[in-house]
């Protein structure tokens, strides 16, 4: 059995009945997986674009003793239902979806949550929502790469020439799920990546199920919501009385180092919490499939809840490193 198979195998499904007005109440099959071992701490993995939740498939491995993995993929995206336009895909949506998983579907009430790329804007978004709402929150957040502050950022001329209404279409058409996973290994993996990795093969195969290259022009639109809205989610996230522990891989010239030290220094060093801030230096924007072991590690560490000294792990020259940390609790 292939990585894709064995993935799906494991997975379950469950109905979401759209939140957004656009989509008059339209339900969408979300695909739902957990791992590791039953009851133990529950850590959720959010996703980002264009991939999928298989992106958290090793660092569910390095930490499958020690935690109960939880996981979906977004509408559009993976293993779930991939509704093609009038469909209106959108990060509130996706963040509502995200809130009913944990308190409906997985029913947690003791969990921490991982984010990356699009899943940074949704997991922010949920928080607040959560933390509106009064319902369970969770007891950390890790922000890995992602595009949280797009002056800072820098969009790729795929990214660009898909969000053009002029171009999208084409674009994607003339895109195959091949060439996607391809592109994304030797741009944003590292070491640099093709096809014959297990990992790029895999991102191949989610772009490919029920046709994902074709909705591309549609998801990707969330990047003007979060254009709109990144620097009231950010404040908002400033005043949340959760850990927040912010890590990212060096070599993302996507989401680049500077976007990472402006928002932790602009908005996470001074919130309520206790809050951290990790560079790994061998990895670039995808650091949970990159350094694995690094990012499970430090999860296990910032997750006793002790302090932590300034450092770099296991004192390696290119270990990750603890660059900044504060304590407003």
């Amino acid at each position: 059995m292939d990585v894709f198979d064995e993935w799906r195998r494991g997975g379950t499904t469950f109905t979401w009945t759209s939140t957004t007005p656009a989509n008059t109440g339209q339900q969408v099959e979300v695909f739902a997986r957990r791992a590791g071992t039953p009851g133990a701490p529950a850590l959720v993995c959010v996703h980002g674009f264009p991939t999928a939740s298989i992106d958290f498939r090793a660092l569910a491995g390095e930490l499958s003793e020690d935690v109960e993995i939880f996981t979906l993929d977004f509408p559009g995206y993976g293993l779930s239902e991939k509704p093609s336009a009038p469909y209106a895909y959108s990060l509130y949506d996706d963040a509502r979806l995200l809130m009913h998983a944990i308190t409906e579907v997985w029913g947690l009430g003791d969990y921490r949550m991982i984010t990356h790329d699009r899943g940074s804007s949704i997991g922010m978004i949920a928080l607040a929502m959560l933390a509106d709402a009064d319902a369970p929150m969770p007891q950390e957040v890790f922000l890995t790469n992602a595009n949280i502050f797009l002056p800072l950022a820098n969009l790729t001329a795929f990214q660009v020439a898909l969000l053009d209404d002029a171009t999208g279409r084409a674009t994607a058409a003339a895109t195959t799920p091949q060439m996607l996973a391809a592109g994304l290994g030797a741009t944003t993996f590292m070491p640099r990546r093709d096809l014959n990795d297990p990992e790029i093969a895999v991102l191949a195969a989610c772009f490919a199920h029920d046709d994902g290259i074709a909705v591309l022009p549609d998801t990707i639109r969330y990047l003007h919501e979060r254009a709109a809205d990144e620097q009231g989610w950010l404040e908002r996230l400033s005043t949340i009385d959760v850990d927040t522990t912010l890590i990212w891989g060096l070599h993302d010239s996507v989401a680049p180092l500077r976007v990472a030290t402006h928002v932790w220094q602009t908005y996470l060093r001074s919130k309520p919490g206790r809050n951290r801030f990790w560079v790994v230096p061998t990895a670039d924007h995808y650091v949970q499939c990159d350094a694995p072991a690094e990012l499970a590690q430090i999860i296990r560490l910032t997750s006793t809840g002790d302090a932590i000294a300034l450092q770099t792990l296991g004192d390696r020259p290119d270990g990750a490193v603890l660059i900044d940390q504060s304590d407003h609790r």
